[in-house]
């Protein structure tokens, strides 16, 4: 009899064991990091990657010159990418170069909501008494469906240390990504008897993604679809990708373009739309429309009397579009093809 009591307390306890281990095999999944592009932008003994695809300076060199590229000297840690303008011995005018740097292409392999991280630095140089100041946006360019978002901007007026900065993001998937960070430097006082370089570095970028094996019931499908009231502004930045309907007819001074409410975002959408020359050079007059979900709507827009030779000229016209759906809005700019009648 105390055989089979022993017995059947070590198949108990065996029973426990193995019920503990159900549960932890069974229980929520951790949530899992990961973090693009490859080598998490520390910089650490080379750019990663990171190239310079874009430099120019409104004033010819050797007065101004606009470069890019790695930094090993500084960064935080040491170990950086910078966008520097050089300005050459007697510039008497006012000087405004733009560097854009990019990152290699990289592949999410799971959807989820992340954080963009930077850390930033200005740095005036010798050029102090030319008031420099500069503003830089980076851009999430989603490779596989073409479209590009500006999650982070800010605007330096003054020489700082490395401070670090956060956006929140939404990825899909598959999708192919790259990020691309333009600084835009500028004097505010004319004259530079002397000369020198002014930087903008940053360290540190990365794109970081939460996302948990547990999958489908995450907040990814039901904001989306459902119309509760709970979506996001990353699960709606990720919904209108493919808003905008090309190609873009000019018809005299007139600019039409389609856009559209996707089904999934479960609510009207409060659409604004501009052309850009430039992300911050606007071409036509704002228009603002509500589109049902699941429709689609064609917008009329007045192009401006100075912007309207340059548009005219353009074969694509950039396009900025902030979208509001329940408490949720999220902007994207998108390149048209544009045909004239």
């Amino acid at each position: 009899m105390r055989a089979t009591r022993r017995s059947l307390g070590v198949v108990g306890a065996a029973c426990c064991a193995a019920a503990l281990a159900l549960c932890l095999v069974a229980g929520p999944a951790q949530a899992a990091t990961n973090v693009y592009p490859a080598g998490g932008g520390t910089f650490t003994g080379g750019a990663q990657g990171w190239e310079v695809t874009d430099a120019s300076c409104n004033v010819p060199a050797p007065l101004c010159t606009a470069n890019g590229g790695y930094d090993g000297a500084n960064g935080n840690p040491p170990g950086s990418i910078a966008a520097n303008t050089t300005i050459g011995l007697n510039l008497l005018t006012l000087f405004k170069s733009t560097v854009t740097l990019q990152s290699p292409d990289f592949a999410v392999t799971e959807a989820g909501d992340g954080t963009l991280h930077l850390d930033r630095q200005f740095v005036s140089g010798s050029l102090v008494d030319l008031a420099p100041q500069a503003t830089y946006d980076i851009t999430l360019i989603d490779r596989t469906a073409g479209t590009r978002s500006e999650p982070l901007t800010e605007e330096l007026k003054e020489a700082s240390a490395f401070i670090g900065k956060d956006h929140a993001v939404s990825v899909k998937a598959g999708h192919t990504y790259a990020l691309a960070i333009t600084t835009e430097t500028s004097s505010t006082v004319a004259g530079a008897p002397a000369g020198g370089t002014t930087s903008v570095r940053f360290d540190n970028v990365s794109l970081t993604v939460q996302t948990s094996s547990t999958g489908g019931n995450g907040s990814g499908g039901g904001g989306g679809s459902g119309g509760s009231g709970s979506l996001t502004n990353q699960q709606l930045q990720s919904l209108i990708g493919n808003s905008l309907v090309g190609p873009a007819t000019l018809k005299g001074n007139k600019l039409s373009v389609k856009v559209r409410c996707a089904k999934k975002i479960g609510r009207t959408c409060k659409i604004t739309l501009r052309g850009m020359l430039t992300k911050r050079k606007p071409a036509t007059a704002p228009r603002r429309v509500k589109v049902r979900k699941g429709k689609a709507k064609k917008v009329v827009l007045k192009v401006k009397p100075k912007a309207l030779k340059k548009v005219a000229a353009r074969k694509k016209l950039l396009f900025k579009e902030t979208v509001r759906a329940g408490k949720a809005h999220a902007t994207v700019y998108k390149r048209l093809k544009l045909i004239r009648r």
